[in-house]
């Protein structure tokens, strides 16, 4: 009889995307899903089980995840805005929900989708997996170094863990950075704050073989590994290269980070005090994330699990902008 898999986030970018691998690979494939969720159908069709509800419910979760052999965690509110609360008990919550059901239930390994945001990739010139975590008083990162921590506790407790730090996910269908700069680069509303910045960036199934390489691979149990394509491409080339895609004048104002990063939060300051539920333009996690320095060293997933990306920059930008292109620009902006 074939494996079962349980995937949180299966209506997600990543998430889907492990949902159609792992269905493919032969597993049989189970999704904790929000009830109401507009894809649960689709999930159905392609012949996932499906079981209501929230990550926040550990009675939900452990339902879910009793009976599995695997479980990818690729639930979380990723965003650089929101509510306090919400963050906390999604990120963390959980996550110590998905530890504690899959602790119980004894499933051979966990694979926790963490985040490289967690390491001073602004400070540092290089990070790998030894680099401690790097609090910074922004929502999604700091509660994803708690939520990593829980999956440690788990660990030592018995639990079979596998950690993926990615860096910028990207392919057709992601909703985040191709499309919302786009929408600035098209508004003439991005600029630049941090000269030569690193776009760090992970194509979609790239990361995907990464990550089943990190439910399977007998190495990988008790490890994390961060995941990166390893291109060398600076912030200013990328947007270039989306703008000269999308037919938009490329960006050329520079702020310096500095007075930037006091802008984003004095935006996000009004926007606390006026009780607005938008998204500022700017925010400081926004400004940090496009401000890295740090070389990801991916040699340790590339040597322990012999993981090598497949698809290149050039193929991975090729697909991601015709997917871009083929969507109304007033859609490009989702967050």
């Amino acid at each position: 009889m074939s494996k079962v898999v349980l995937v949180t986030g299966a209506s997600g970018f990543i998430g889907s995307h492990l949902v159609i691998r792992s269905l493919r690979e032969g597993y049989r494939v189970r999704a904790l899903v929000r009830k109401g969720n507009p894809r649960i159908g689709m999930l159905q069709q392609q012949g996932v089980a499906i079981v209501e509800g929230d990550i926040r419910d550990a009675r939900a979760v452990a339902r879910a995840v009793e009976g599995c052999d695997l479980v990818f965690h690729a639930a979380a509110l990723a965003s650089d805005w929101g509510n306090p609360q919400d963050f906390a008990d999604i990120n963390v919550g959980g996550t110590r929900n998905v530890a504690e059901a899959a602790l119980e239930s004894k499933v051979k390994r966990l694979v926790f989708i963490s985040s490289y945001e967690i390491f001073d990739h602004v400070g540092l010139e290089r990070i790998d997996e030894s680099i401690p975590f790097s609090l910074r008083g922004q929502l999604y990162p700091d509660t994803k170094i708690r939520a990593t921590q829980v999956v440690r506790e788990f660990a030592a407790k018995g639990l079979p863990v596998s950690v993926v730090y990615p860096v910028w996910v990207y392919g057709p269908d992601d909703r985040t950075l191709f499309p919302l700069l786009a929408d600035g680069i098209r508004k003439g509303q991005l600029f630049y704050w941090a000269f030569h910045a690193r776009m760090s960036l992970v194509y979609i199934d790239n990361l995907v073989d990464l990550l089943m390489l990190a439910a399977t691979h007998p190495a990988a149990s008790g490890e994390a590994f961060l995941g990166c394509d390893g291109s060398d491409l600076t912030f200013e080339a990328f947007c270039r290269r989306l703008a000269a895609g999308i037919g938009s004048p490329p960006p050329f104002i520079y702020l310096p980070y500095g007075l930037t990063l006091l802008i984003a939060m004095a935006m996000e300051g009004f926007a606390r005090i006026s009780g607005s539920d938008k998204r500022p333009l700017l925010t400081a996690q926004a400004v940090t994330l496009l401000s890295s320095r740090a070389m990801v060293d991916t040699s340790k997933a590339r040597n322990l699990l012999g993981w090598k990306p497949k698809v290149s920059l050039d193929e991975g930008f090729r697909r991601t902008l015709d997917w871009l292109l083929s969507v109304d620009p007033e859609e490009w902006k989702t967050k």
